[in-house]
This record gives C-alpha cells, structure tokens and sequence, in this order.
C-alpha cells in the first residue's frame, strides 16, 4: 500500500517517538500497520512495552512470528539494510511493500546506504525537525543532499517561547509547502515513552497527538493511491494550532 520513509535531520529530535506514535494512531484508525526498525541500537520497542534488549523479529520472518503490538507489526530490518540485502530483495521481488499495509521506516541511527535502498519503493519521505541552532543552521544544507521530493516535520514546535516562534517562521519561510506540519512541544510524548505507553493512553488529550493524528490521516490517504502533492492541506484534516 505505501512506504514512509522517517529519518531525522539531526539525532535526538524525536524521530523514533513519531515513528511509534504515527503507527499507532494509524493502525486505531482500521488501517494495518508496520514498523521497519533500521536502527543498529534502536529504542523502538520502548514505545511498545518491550524490554530495550528484546530482540524484533526479522524484516523476512512470517507473519506468525511478529503479532502486532498496540495494532502495529514490529521488524528489524537492520541486519537486512546493512547487508544491502533489502534493496536487492526489493529489487528482485523477493519482499515488498503491496497488500493493505502501510510501512514506515524509521532512518533514525540507520547504517549508511539504508534510505538509498529504500527511497525507489517510498510514497513519502519526511525529514523531522526540532527548532534548535543545530538543526536551523544544518537545514539549507540539508536541502541540497536531501531529494527534492522530501517533506519536512518540526517536531517540538514551542510557540510560547521566542525561538520556537521565531524557528517556525524561519522553516516556513524556507521550505514553503515542503513544510508537512508543524508538532506542539509536549512533556506527555516523554512521559509517555517513559512509562512504555502509547502517548493515546496516557495523554489522550495530547496536543502533539493531536498533530501526529493529523499526520496520520494524511498518510492513510496513499491508500487511494494519492501523491502528497494532491493531498488536503493538514489544517483540513485537524484543528492545527501551529
């Protein structure tokens, strides 16, 4: 159905938390869902209940052997990216992405090589965001390595502080419509991922979920199958406050 593709611009803003969060909202909503973890020291299973050293099942392994968690199937494709054996599978149509499933890969920590094997079978790639220095003077960089087809996600987007005002208006301004959404700062997603719970449980009434459920209702669309481009702007599939 589609492939999403997540990564971050630098470490630690967040990627991980919205690859779990965005999948579980997605798999609440009736559509099948499932976590490529790429990372080669991934904290993914965090967000689900599982104990950090529990190893995932395999990108290739049945089915039956990786039940979903919270509606969404959990693999560790790392092994088969550093390997270069996923691009090549993929290439050879030995896996795939058809079927009534929507796969997100989480980039965060990848070895290098992962998203090029990965990006001829994307729908979307997003690149996350936070609005500190770092990512701010990293980002125009970034736009001449990324593809031209990549969006962007600021995460922990803080519109009572001045440099959370003043970060969105200068990433706006910058990418214009390669601007996806902007997500709220919100203490539940840490609190949350502290207590191994999805942030729906713990924080209902969350505003960051309130922006992921956006995010989600966007990305369950490319079942149609339909191009970003040509989907409804987000503020019309949730009340967006950014």
């Amino acid at each position: 159905m589609a492939l999403v593709l997540l990564s971050g611009l630098r470490g630690g803003v967040g990627v991980t938390s919205l690859v779990a969060n965005l999948a579980m909202t997605i798999a609440s909503g009736g559509q099948s869902a499932v976590i490529l973890d790429l990372s080669q020291s991934s904290t993914l299973g965090l967000h689900f209940g599982l104990d950090s050293h529990q190893p995932l099942p395999g990108f290739d392994a049945p089915a039956a052997a990786a039940g979903p968690i919270h509606g969404v199937r959990l693999l560790d494709a790392a092994a088969q990216s550093a390997s270069k054996d996923l691009g090549e599978g993929l290439a050879c149509g030995d896996f795939s992405f058809a079927g009534e499933v929507i796969h997100i890969a989480d980039l965060s920590g990848a070895a290098a090589g992962a998203a090029e094997q990965l990006r001829p079978f994307a729908d979307i790639e997003l690149c996350v965001l936070a609005p500190t220095a770092e990512c701010l003077y990293g980002l125009p960089a970034a736009l001449a390595t990324l593809p031209a087809n990549t969006f962007f996600i600021l995460n922990r987007c803080d519109d009572t502080r001045r440099l959370g005002r003043h970060a969105a208006s200068f990433v706006r301004e910058l990418l214009g419509e390669r601007l996806l959404t902007t997500i709220h700062a919100d203490e539940a997603v840490a609190e949350a991922g502290a207590m191994m719970q999805p942030l729906s449980r713990h924080s209902p009434a969350s505003a960051a979920l309130a922006d992921i459920t956006g995010i989600a209702k966007r990305i369950a669309l490319l079942s149609a199958p339909i191009r970003l481009g040509s989907l409804p702007d987000a503020n019309d599939t949730q009340s967006n406050a950014a």
